[in-house]
């Protein structure tokens, strides 16, 4: 090729790209798509929002604007009454005690079993192992609702009716958490793992050392979900504990909205003080969250 040809197709390359505008029309059309969905996201947001929304008014309100002919989303005259006579006669602390050591336990168990399940399905090939991972998904699909009655008869057998134990074990080891642990396991290089056992690693110490740091997008992830199904679980409270002063936050307002102990505005506080810990666990975990919600989506 002479060098007047080689000139030429140099200059055609440094050219700039001439990019076709689409046609007015399809313009207009994607334009109001995006707004649609955009109209569409804010009113399913706001729906959403609502109840959130009227919970807190109620909760700042007093009792006069609570049972007015119009009530008002917004407080005329806020106060902190409803949240000092919750408090002190509902007997919250207790319940915030309770709960907070049936959603630690929970959740310290159940985010280890799946680490190790995860890292076993993951990484180790056994004979059956297709088949128990088969079997794990399948108890995805098993509602609690069906696990009621055996788990009550296993319990009451054992005598841990009406104690946290009852409350604790039906949610370790919960399948979605030891799914999702595997998936990202999976894709942690055996190359590492292989080169840590030359060095004389033992398995846990890879698991501990070199697996762990490398799934934390996951691993918090899944205490996140751990977190609020232990912290807002109703049915295993319900099913098992009989005495009051082993009530968790969710039983105690399900229990009060059902009575006439204390008015709407007190329960609505009480309901908005249960909400905050779940608050604080996400936003302070809110990073890592979205770091394996992205990670999971390119991976999948």
């Amino acid at each position: 090729m002479s060098q007047a040809a080689i000139a030429e197709v140099a200059a055609q390359k440094a050219m700039p790209i001439q990019r076709v505008r689409p046609p007015l029309t399809m313009r207009l059309i994607e334009g109001t798509r995006k707004h649609l969905t955009l109209i569409v996201l804010i009113i399913g947001g706001l729906i959403m929002m609502f109840p959130i929304l009227w919970m807190i008014s109620m909760a700042f309100q007093p009792m006069s604007e609570i049972y007015a002919k119009m009530p008002s989303l917004i407080p005329m005259h806020p106060t902190l009454d409803n949240f000092i006579t919750g408090w002190n006669q509902g007997g919250f602390l207790e319940y915030y005690v309770n709960t907070s050591v049936v959603t630690v336990f929970r959740v310290m168990l159940t985010v280890i079993i799946n680490a190790l399940a995860g890292f076993g399905f993951g990484k180790y090939r056994f004979r059956g192992q297709k088949v128990l991972f088969v079997l794990v998904l399948a108890a995805m699909m098993v509602p609690d609702q069906i696990r009621m009655v055996p788990l009550y008869q296993m319990f009451n057998s054992v005598g841990l009716v009406n104690s946290y134990a009852s409350v604790i074990l039906p949610g370790v080891g919960a399948t979605f958490g030891t799914f999702l642990m595997t998936q990202y396991v999976r894709t942690v290089p055996d190359e590492l793992l292989d080169a840590a056992r030359m060095d004389g690693c033992s398995e846990f110490r890879i698991f501990r050392q070199v697996v762990i740091p490398l799934v934390k997008p996951a691993l918090v992830t899944n205490v996140i979900f751990q977190f609020f199904w232990a912290w807002n679980d109703l049915l295993f409270p319900l099913l098992f504990l009989h005495d009051q002063s082993k009530y968790t936050l969710a039983l105690a307002l399900a229990n009060l909205g059902n009575s006439s102990d204390l008015s709407i505005g007190p329960i609505m506080a009480m309901s908005l003080l249960s909400v905050i810990p779940v608050l604080i666990v996400f936003f302070a975990l809110q990073r890592f969250f979205v770091q394996g919600i992205a990670a999971q989506g390119i991976k999948g």
